[in-house]
């Protein structure tokens, strides 16, 4: 049994238990959860196995107290998935923190369908909170918005043309990786540039894989709230383009040069565990330079 094969209840746990930290702790049980995924959902090179392991374990020493089994007492209880799926649809009423609740809780969701005996309330409750935490942010994300909670689709329209679909937003989600900007601190302020256009990719994924699971309603809202999310992603001031990223190291995913390294960032999986998923809903004549603009956002992942 390979460790990849573990990690579905240990990304799970560590989710779970880094909610009592914060929100952005729980992207490390999380990056477990994609490498498990990413496993069972593609033909993976030996390189690319290697590397997800070598990364998880990094992780895992990290904090792992996240990661300790779990208490085999606790009975799973399937009605409390329920509170899952409603902390689901309170992070489709309105866009924040880059649509983390479902880039995050999506996975979890996932993650319990397939082992519902993970139902267990210690799971569900760190889960909960987790996701409570989700829909606190600061107003003044991106750069040159005062107030992004007040932005609404009909502020918009000029810039962003509808979409409703899932494959058209899968379209448009590659589309915007035409420019990719390393982030910055402007005046005291960090901006997550780059950053903000892993998060509509993980957003997008996530919203797909809710349609699979048939949660028509909180699909359509969460399409809303990526278009708003495409609006504000592209908004920052010129000077930032003399960081621009205009050549990826690589072109694909599954480059050896990308996964000979042991990252920091939780994002290095779910990016790409996200993407692998997003592309197959492109038509195929356009996924090889989806995945080349991909790969710029790979070439400075830490």
């Amino acid at each position: 049994m390979r460790l990849l094969d573990s990690y579905l209840e240990l990304g799970l746990v560590g989710m779970a238990r880094a909610a009592q930290e914060g929100w952005f702790e729980g992207h490390y049980g999380a990056a477990l959860l994609a490498g498990y995924y990413m496993n069972q959902e593609h033909d993976l090179p030996r390189h690319v196995i290697e590397g997800i392991e070598r990364t998880c374990e990094a992780f895992r020493k990290l904090k792992p107290e996240w990661f300790a089994p779990l208490d085999q007492e606790e009975e799973a209880d399937p009605a409390l998935l329920d509170s899952v799926i409603y902390r689901l649809k309170q992070n489709t009423q309105q866009l924040r923190t880059s649509g983390h609740g479902l880039a995050l809780g999506v996975l979890a969701l996932k993650a319990l369908k397939e082992r519902p005996d993970l139902i267990r309330p210690s799971i569900v409750s760190g889960l909960v909170e987790l996701l409570k935490r989700t829909k606190e942010d600061r107003p003044t994300r991106y750069w040159g918005i005062a107030n992004y909670f007040a932005i609404r689709t009909e502020d918009v329209a000029s810039e962003v043309a509808p979409y409703d679909t899932t494959d058209e937003m899968a379209v448009r989600t590659f589309d915007e990786l035409h420019t990719v900007i390393p982030g910055r601190v402007i005046d005291g302020q960090r901006y997550h540039f780059a950053g903000e256009v892993v998060h509509s990719v993980t957003h997008a994924q996530a919203l797909t894989e809710l349609e699979r699971f048939g949660y028509g309603e909180m699909v359509k809202a969460g399409i809303a709230n990526h278009r708003i999310q495409t609006y504000l992603d592209r908004q920052r001031p010129e000077f930032v383009l003399e960081d621009e990223v205009k050549e990826p190291a690589f072109a694909e995913i599954f480059a050896p040069a990308y996964w000979e390294k042991t990252y920091s960032d939780p994002h290095a999986l779910k990016l790409p565990y996200a993407a692998l998923d997003l592309l197959k809903k492109l038509p195929a004549e356009d996924r090889t330079g989806a995945e080349r603009n991909l790969c710029k956002l790979l070439t400075i992942m830490d």
